[in-house]
């Protein structure tokens, strides 16, 4: 009778022990299995404004547009369309494509400044079958890169060449002619200034090719855009003569390198003494873009700032006729702006003072 009791025990806590254990593994294996769920949920897309539907008339219409930490610009003159860089996530520049009637549509001029993800990325979306759009000519300097996804870009852009008669410049040689500069006029009568970037830049970013975009009234609006120039490509491009031809003044400046201490010196201020910078940057990146000290070189020079993680998509206008001049509109308000990102670089060479 003992014996019968005392394995009966044995039996019932063998018993519990096993639906503890098949317990725990169901409680882990819900566990893991709400993680997985929660990995797949892409993070919600940013909010895309609709935008106006742009004239055809000679008005010029720049959108530097909210695409996260990277730069993509929009370009609208006449007829005439034109994109400076995508971004970096094809979904969000897919939205901005819907949003600015550019399916079905053509786009006369793509410009690449540079090899770097955050640039190009987006730009894949613009030969996606289903959207039916037409790039004649695509611009960057063909620089050899390892990237799987740049690779996939290029194969895009070769294969619409033999389908779509696409041409594919080399920003090295932006007219196939040997000439550093080459000029592309918009039916609206702005016209673009591709300029070759610097041939010895040590990394993708001095390797940028700059644009300089001028109003069809010249002295009503221009603008410089230089993807992420650093120090050197900033110093070359004076040496260069840039800042002869076409010359480097102008109203509107994008930042360089979103904003980051080494995308400005006092004398490239001094140069394109702008009216206005706009900075194309994520509200939370790891690089602390914008840099306190960046925002100190615009603030000693009396020039003020708009910021797309801020402001959201900036739009300027400028109408095209003589003595127009421009305007410069934000989606959200507020001049100056700090972001949550914004902090003090350790980059030597990144002190106000540097010329």
């Amino acid at each position: 009778m003992l014996r019968r009791t005392l394995l009966l025990s044995i039996a019932m806590v063998s018993l519990a022990f096993l639906i503890e254990a098949q317990q725990r593994r169901h409680s882990m294996r819900t566990k893991k299995s709400t993680q997985t769920q929660r990995q797949r949920r892409r993070p919600p897309l940013p909010p895309v404004t609709t935008v106006v539907t742009d004239s055809g008339g000679p008005e010029l219409i720049v959108r530097l547009l909210d695409i996260g930490q990277g730069d993509a610009a929009y370009i609208r003159n006449g007829s005439s369309r034109v994109i400076i860089d995508g971004g970096p996530d094809t979904a969000t520049f897919g939205r901005y494509l819907d949003s600015l009637n550019l399916n079905n549509s053509t786009i006369d001029v793509v410009i690449l400044s540079h090899q770097h993800l955050d640039h190009y990325s987006g730009l894949r979306e613009l030969f996606k079958t289903a959207r039916h759009i037409h790039v004649r000519y695509f611009f960057e300097n063909k620089d050899p890169a390892p990237a799987v996804t740049l690779a996939t870009l290029r194969d895009s852009i070769l294969s619409r060449m033999d389908k779509d008669s696409l041409i594919y410049r080399d920003t090295d040689d932006p007219c196939s002619d040997g000439r550093p500069i080459c000029t592309i006029t918009m039916s609206g009568g702005a016209k673009l200034r591709i300029m070759a970037p610097s041939p010895n830049g040590e990394k993708p970013n001095n390797r940028s090719t700059a644009v300089k975009l001028i109003g069809p009234d010249s002295a009503s609006f221009t603008m410089w855009l230089a993807g992420d120039a650093e120090h050197e490509e900033i110093a070359w491009f004076e040496s260069a003569g840039y800042n002869r031809n076409p010359g480097m003044t102008v109203n509107v400046l994008k930042a360089d390198h979103h904003g980051s201490c080494n995308g400005v010196t006092p004398r490239y201020l001094d140069l394109i003494k702008p009216d206005w910078v706009i900075a194309s940057v994520g509200a939370r990146n790891g690089y602390g873009h914008m840099h306190a000290q960046a925002k100190n070189v615009y603030r000693n020079a009396g020039v003020p700032w708009y910021r797309t993680d801020q402001n959201g998509t900036i739009t300027i206008r400028s109408p095209g006729t003589t003595g127009g001049g421009f305007t410069i509109t934000p989606e959200r308000q507020g001049v100056d702006l700090d972001g949550p990102s914004d902090r003090v670089s350790p980059q030597p060479g990144c002190n106000a003072g540097t010329r």
